[in-house]
Order: structure tokens, then sequence, then C-alpha cells
């Protein structure tokens, strides 16, 4: 069992380890000289670090002022965060157990629908590791809550849901993005689906013919087609926003006090300035893994999986449209927090927080979506509707998730909103129907 733990948790649902055996590889099947070996796996490697790392300071930057904002609210609810309710999951030794034997048989029948797929839009190979291990966790606390299974069949159906999902929600972004991606890689993050939804808000609300990245500005305005230039203004905005809401003395709980401490108002600005460099540093790394993996992936798809790509990470996709993304991220950001507040004026039984999961990545990501159909405005509408089917969804779903319930941390993206929470409703439906007539 210790064996077979490191090998899991520690190597299979580590993506940097994982991707970088994919990369070795499919590096091996194409008999490349060793050293476009070493510079493939090392290049694969270190970006998906550097990626990682700007992560982390995105979420480092502002998960502490969102916490203070709920505090001062003082109202009992709960923050959508995939990472973090992944931790509580795992204090359960029969979920945690059960978690990854999912996992596994999930993937294994992931790759055998992708071999026997005979369109090309269905051969996609979901390669987002730590996301097919929460959507596992919530699959596997979810379908005995509503179902009563033991856990045989709580496997055996978790396994086959999640499977499907993994083969064949990604033909959506695929299908979507087909002038833009060309057939190189697609979504894997648990937005498929949400993508079609972003699409259309982006028809619906805006102009295509308006590009948030070919935006005609004044010829001072033009430095804003930068994304870190317009990040370094927003952001600070932003926080300044969040913290006039949580006020002085909490910020200053953050920041400190006295001379060793930080002004609060500066403290917020240099934490928006901080958030924008993780953008930076997050971009770099997509890159430099994209430029190293997409390559390397092509050996396995060639040898095992022919015609197969990748289907990848939310900050992949974030260079298809900078500028569209940032106007995605802001109308989530406004979305999620006008349902916090929402929650709390209705008196909702369940308050949910704004999620930094939810407003930045996938944000970001339906901003592109809408963006390449509508434009900035498209951009906007579609961050901001999906940011608010995400949040308010949870009141719904996170009673379903069983032993974690209660916990204060549930899991977050707009899929969990757009599939899974309206499945589990089915089959407790359906459950309570065949129970009438037994």
């Amino acid at each position: 069992m210790k064996v077979f733990n490191f090998i899991v948790y520690q190597i299979l649902s580590n993506n940097t380890i994982f991707l970088g055996l994919i990369a070795l590889i499919g590096l091996l099947l194409q008999k490349k000289k060793f050293p476009q070996v070493i510079d493939g796996v090392v290049k694969t490697i270190i970006g998906l670090t550097i990626l990682t790392a700007g992560s982390g300071i995105l979420i480092s930057s502002l998960s502490p002022v969102i916490n203070k904002l709920n505090s001062t609210l003082k109202v009992k609810g709960v923050l959508p965060t995939n990472d973090a309710v992944f931790g509580v999951a795992l204090q359960f030794n029969t979920l945690a157990k059960n978690t990854v034997i999912t996992f596994l048989i999930a993937f294994l029948i992931h790759l055998v629908l992708v071999r026997i797929s005979h369109k090309e839009v269905f051969k996609n190979v979901y390669l987002t590791a730590h996301l097919e291990l929460f959507l596992a966790a919530f699959l596997n606390a979810a379908i005995p809550t509503v179902l009563k299974t033991n856990d045989f069949w709580t496997i055996t159906l978790a396994s086959i849901f999640a499977a499907v999902y993994y083969t064949y929600s990604p033909a959506i972004p695929r299908i979507i993005g087909k002038k833009w991606l060309n057939n190189v890689q697609t979504l894997g993050f648990m937005d498929q689906v949400g993508s079609i939804l972003a699409h259309f808000i982006g028809k619906w609300f805006g102009n295509k013919h308006q590009d948030a990245d070919n935006m005609k500005l004044p010829k001072w305005a033009s430095m804003f087609r930068d994304n870190t230039i317009t990040l370094f203004f927003l952001m600070p905005l932003i926080f300044l926003g969040i913290g006039l809401a949580v006020g002085q003395k909490g910020i200053e709980s953050l920041s400190g006090t006295g001379i060793s401490g930080t002004n609060w108002i500066l403290w917020l600005i240099l934490n928006g300035f901080k958030f924008t460099a993780g953008i930076v540093i997050l971009l770099q790394g997509v890159r430099m893994f994209i430029g190293s993996i997409v390559p390397a992936f092509k050996g396995i798809s060639d040898k095992f999986l022919p015609g197969a790509i990748p289907a990848l990470d939310a900050p992949t996709f974030f260079p298809f449209s900078p500028m569209g993304g940032m106007f995605g991220f802001l109308g989530s950001t406004i979305g999620c927090i006008l349902v916090t507040f929402l929650t709390i004026f209705f008196k909702s039984p369940i308050i949910v927080f704004p999620s930094p999961i939810i407003m930045y990545f996938d944000g970001n990501v339906m901003g592109v979506f809408g963006n390449k159909a509508g434009g900035w405005r498209g951009a906007i509408f579609a961050g901001f509707i999906t940011g608010m089917i995400s949040s308010a969804a949870v009141i719904l779903f996170y009673p379903l998730t069983g032993p974690m319930f209660g916990s204060g941390l549930t899991f977050s993206n707009i899929d969990f909103a757009l599939v899974w929470m309206p499945l589990m409703y089915l089959l407790k439906l359906l459950r309570s129907i065949f129970l009438m007539f037994v």
C-alpha cells in the first residue's frame, strides 16, 4: 500500500511529474536524440513549475483579502476552491481510497474510449491530472449521498461518469474553437461544457467584430493592449474595492500595524501588483510548457492514439485572447461578488463567498470564448453570467458532498454547476421514483 500510495499520490497525481513522464515517453517513442529528449522533458517540467508558481502567487495574493471580507461580513458560508476541499476529502480514509481507485480506472477507460473513437473530434486525451482527482473526489462523495450506494457501485458509477466526461466534453471547445485552436490542443479544465455557454452568451450580448484584442484605442491607450500594463492598473483597483468593503482594521490585521507594518492602502496596491506579477510568471510558464508538451505528445498519439490531441489546463488558453480573458475575469469578479451579497441579502441558508478560482481561471477561459464569439462585450458578459451561475449553483450542490458538507469548502468550476449538480439531482429523482414502485 505504501508503494501504491507513493505511485498514485506522489507521482501520478502530481501534474509536474505526470506530464514530465508524458513528455519523456512521447519523445522516446519518436526516437529523438538524447539532447532533444532532455530539452523537451526539462522545459515541460520547468514550464509547468513556472505556471504553477504563477498560479500560487495569484491565489496567495487574493485569498487572504477575500477571506478577510468573508470574516468581516460575519456570516457562515462556503468558499468554492478545489485544492482546499480536496485536502478535506483526503482526511476521510474510505473517500480517499475510493477517489484514487476511481482516478485510475476512469483514466484507463478514457484511454480505451479515445482509442476506439472513430470521429476525430473525440480523440482528446485529458491530461489535467489534478482536475481528474478533484472530480473523482466529488463523485465519490456525491454518488453515495444521492443513491446510497456501497463502495463497489460508487466506484463503478463514478469511473464511468468521469471517463465519459474526460473523453467527450473536450470535443465541445475543440469544435467551437476550431478556427483558432487549429486542432493542436483542446480544453481539459472542468470548463468544457461551460465554453459553449460562454460562446452563445458572447453571441447574444456582443459583436465578434469588436474583438477585445483588436480594439481601436487612442494612441495613449494603445499601451493597454499589453496584458501586463492592463493588469497593473486594474488589479490594484479591484483590491482597493475589496479592501474598502473589509475596512481599515480588517486589512491592517493582514498588513500589520505600527512602524513595522505597511500602510493598509499601500498593502492593497502592492498585492494588486503581486497578482499582476503572478500572471506574468504564469503566462511565461504556459509558453514554455506548450512549446514542449505538444510536440512530445505527438509521439504517444502517433503510436497508441493516432490523431489524438491533448486536453490541457486553463492557463494554456489565456494566450489565445489575452484581453478577452481579462474582460472575462473582470465580469466574473463582479458576478461572484454580486452572488455573495445576494445570498446575504436574501438570507440564503448557504452563503457563497467569492472564489479566486472561479473569478480568475474560469473567468479568463469564459472570456476567451466570449470574446471570440462576441468581442469585448461578449467576454464581459460571458464572465459575469458564468461567474454568477458557478457561485449560485454552490447552494444546491454543496449539500451533496457528503462528509465534506459543513467544512466551509467545496468544489468550483462552471461544469460542476452545468453538468454534475444537475446529474446528481437527476439520479436522486430516479432513485425516489424507483423506490415508489418497489
